[in-house]
C-alpha cells in the first residue's frame, strides 16, 4: 500500500466548475496531488472538476464524496503556497440580466461566437427582406397584368 501524502490543513475559498456550472467551495486540506473540499453539492465520484482560486487552476478527479465533503486527486502537482497566498481573484462583472462573469478573462471564442451569430442574423434578415420584396414585385406584376385588359376596355369605351 502506498504511503499517504502529507496533508496541510487550510481554509481557502475557491470556485469549482463541475459540468457547466460553477459553485463555491472551501478547500479544507491540501497535499502534493490532492485536496479536500467542502461544498453544498459535492460532485459524484469519478467526475472531473476544475478548482479556481485567483490565477491558480487545478483540474482533478473526485476520488470520494460523502455528505458535504469530497476528496479530489490531481494528476499534476499542486503548489500549495501559491494556491493559499493567491488573492488576486478578479472582481466579477455584473451586467443587467447577465450572468456573473467569473473567468479571469472573457473567452475570445465566446466573443467570436456572439459576433458570428449576430452577422448570421443580419444576413438572414437581409435575405428575408429580399424575398419579401421579390414576392411584392411579383404580386404587383400579376395584379397589373390581370387588370390590364379590363382597363383597356374601359379606356376605349370612354375615349
Amino acid at each position: 500500500m502506498k504511503p499517504r501524502e502529507e496533508r496541510q490543513k487550510v481554509m481557502v475559498k475557491a470556485r469549482m466548475r463541475s459540468d457547466a456550472s460553477w459553485n463555491d467551495v472551501c478547500i479544507v486540506n491540501l497535499s502534493l496531488h490532492g485536496l479536500g473540499i467542502q461544498t453544498s453539492e459535492p460532485p459524484s465520484r469519478g467526475t472531473y472538476v476544475e478548482i479556481c482560486r485567483g490565477t491558480q487552476s487545478i483540474v482533478a478527479r473526485v476520488v470520494w464524496a460523502k455528505g458535504h465533503r469530497a476528496g479530489l486527486r490531481s494528476q499534476d502537482a499542486i503548489f500549495i503556497r501559491a494556491l493559499v497566498n493567491d488573492n488576486s481573484a478578479p472582481a466579477p462583472r455584473v451586467g443587467a440580466g447577465q450572468p456573473v462573469e467569473r473567468r479571469r478573462a472573457p473567452r475570445a471564442a465566446q466573443q467570436k461566437h456572439d459576433h458570428s451569430r449576430m452577422a448570421g442574423r443580419a444576413m438572414e434578415f437581409a435575405c428575408l427582406a429580399l424575398i419579401a420584396g421579390a414576392l411584392a414585385m411579383t404580386a404587383f406584376g400579376a395584379v397589373e397584368q390581370a387588370l390590364a385588359a379590363p382597363m383597356l376596355q374601359i379606356s376605349s369605351a370612354l375615349g
